[in-house]
């Protein structure tokens, strides 16, 4: 497909092909945050907006989330839109004790607005206390607007 330039030299999303990335919004969190939280309970800082250019765009999520258990149980981590969690995505789980990793995922949602969108990183455990940019190693919240 060639694109065409306006008259004022910009290239409207209109004009780029289905699958095409619109805009791309990053947060980084570099300040160690830990949860004895038994239920999902935002981080501070750990957020990202993104307000879309049509309806039928979809979001990428990207995290990658630096994460610590201290006891022999479950870290959870998952992505909430506005109010709505949308899954449990990540999960470090030890049986012999504290556990390290990193919670890494993906996922495409369907927002169907063009109003500013936000994007929180939620955490939790089973037991014990969960850590999230644990000795202050960095985690990423990308989001990825993808034309619809």
């Amino acid at each position: 497909m060639a694109l065409t330039r306006l008259g004022n030299n910009q290239i409207t999303s209109s004009l780029l092909p289905t699958g095409s990335v619109l805009q791309v919004v990053t947060d980084v969190l570099s300040t160690e945050t830990s949860t004895t939280s038994t239920s999902y309970v935002a981080v501070s800082g750990f957020s990202a907006t993104i307000t879309p250019s049509s309806t039928s765009s979809k979001i990428l999520v990207l995290c990658s989330a630096s994460s610590y258990i201290n006891t022999s149980d479950a870290y959870l981590g998952t992505i909430y839109r506005g109010g709505t969690d949308l899954g449990t995505f990540g999960r470090l789980f030890s049986t012999a004790g504290g556990l390290g990793g990193f919670i890494s995922f993906n996922y495409l949602d369907s927002p169907s607005t063009t109003s500013a969108t936000t994007y929180t990183y939620y955490h939790k455990v089973g037991s014990g206390t969960g850590f999230v940019s644990v000795n202050n190693y960095k985690s990423n919240l990308t989001l990825m607007e993808i034309q619809g």
